[in-house]
């Protein structure tokens, strides 16, 4: 009888799980896939984390702290002072950016991760980011911090117009993202 191999830790099953959501969704996560991909039982999963939700919320945490990177990286290298109009419209593009590449971790956050994990007090920060961000941009003459509907209209239209373009359910470049996201800013940012 063949041992069974040993894992590193947590971090090992999380990686591989977010392999499977990017290469194939989440509708094929589960125990026994990851096991079969580290070449482990389904119980020694289980010696690591508590439950398979337990995996699910890593992979949407993992996706957001990767997003953010992004958007993190792109708004650092502006040039200061950052009017609001721009800030915004880099961190739409990077979130959009974000999505094309990440169609299926990008759809598992948003959608059935969202569901699951909205709530939780772990994750319920990452879905009120953008809201946060906006809070802070400092636009000359503009009440856009005073501006929930604002805010909340914006993070609609830049979460639902990526994740249209990653279900491929309304397919469109980054161009005519930035048309849709201008249009709005044009007429909620004073700039």
């Amino acid at each position: 009888m063949s041992r069974e191999r040993s894992l590193y830790g947590k971090e090992e099953i999380i990686k591989v799980a977010i392999g499977i959501v990017e290469n194939e969704g989440e509708t094929a996560l589960s125990a026994r896939r990851i096991a079969k991909e580290l070449g482990v039982s389904s119980m020694t999963i289980y010696n690591y984390v508590k439950n398979l939700n337990d995996i699910k919320k890593r992979v949407v945490i993992s996706g957001f702290d990767r997003m953010y990177g992004f958007i993190y990286q792109a708004v650092s290298a502006m040039p200061s002072p950052v009017g609001g109009r721009d800030f915004c419209r880099v961190m739409a593009v990077e979130i959009f950016r974000f999505a094309h590449q990440h169609p299926h971790l990008f759809s598992y956050m948003f959608q059935e991760g969202r569901r699951a994990f909205h709530e939780d007090a772990e994750v319920r920060p990452f879905y009120t980011f953008l809201t946060g961000f906006m809070r802070r941009v400092k636009s000359k003459g503009s009440n856009w911090q005073d501006n929930e509907i604002a805010r909340d209209l914006f993070e609609t239209i830049v979460v639902s117009l990526s994740l249209q373009n990653a279900e491929a359910t309304v397919l469109m470049t980054e161009q005519e993202f930035l048309i849709h996201i201008n249009y709005y800013l044009e007429r909620c940012i004073d700039d």
